[in-house]
């Protein structure tokens, strides 16, 4: 099956959908960090959101197919000069839309943007038990460069959280 997806930078006026695609991706995984329960208030996120579209050191890119958001990456700058060339992100995809290398190219969307501007790291947290994406960030270059132990409860199981970055040279 051959898909149309669109990959693009996120606008004012898809904040909703922005917001019903959070819903339905933490109704579906428990390989983030944040539980459904835990979604912020319509009115908060489009704060949030709006936050990040108004601010040079963070974006959000998103990929599309029709009008209907299935996959998203929130990547910012450290504000901090001293870290100002690091950055990091959090990256989903709805269930039935993985495997099929959006959140390679969403990645790599946003390696682009950071490089650009400067960086010369990127990192991210992974639950450890996440072995896709861990396979996904060490094809793209990324290495494992720390745990936090038990820094996840899922449903009463302490898990790590597993610290990649990839590095430019």
């Amino acid at each position: 099956m051959n898909f149309d997806f669109v990959f693009k930078e996120i606008f004012f006026n898809e904040i909703n959908k922005l917001y019903e695609f959070r819903k339905s991706v933490l109704s579906e995984t428990k390989f983030l960090v944040t539980s459904l329960e835990e979604l912020m208030d319509f009115k908060s996120f489009k704060k949030y959101v709006e936050f990040y579209i108004e601010n040079e050191l963070r974006k959000i890119f998103i990929a599309k197919l029709e009008n209907k958001i299935i996959g998203e990456i929130d990547i910012m700058i450290h504000e901090r000069k001293r870290m100002r060339h690091v950055a990091e992100y959090g990256i989903s995809v709805l269930r039935e839309f993985r495997g099929m290398g959006i959140g390679k190219k969403l990645i790599q969307i946003a390696e682009e943007w950071v490089f650009k501007n400067g960086v010369k790291r990127i990192q991210l947290e992974v639950i450890e038990s996440n072995l896709i994406a861990i396979n996904l960030y060490i094809k793209l270059g990324y290495k494992i460069e720390g745990r936090k132990k038990k820094a996840v409860n899922l449903d009463g199981n302490y898990v790590d959280l597993l610290i990649m970055a990839k590095v430019k040279e």
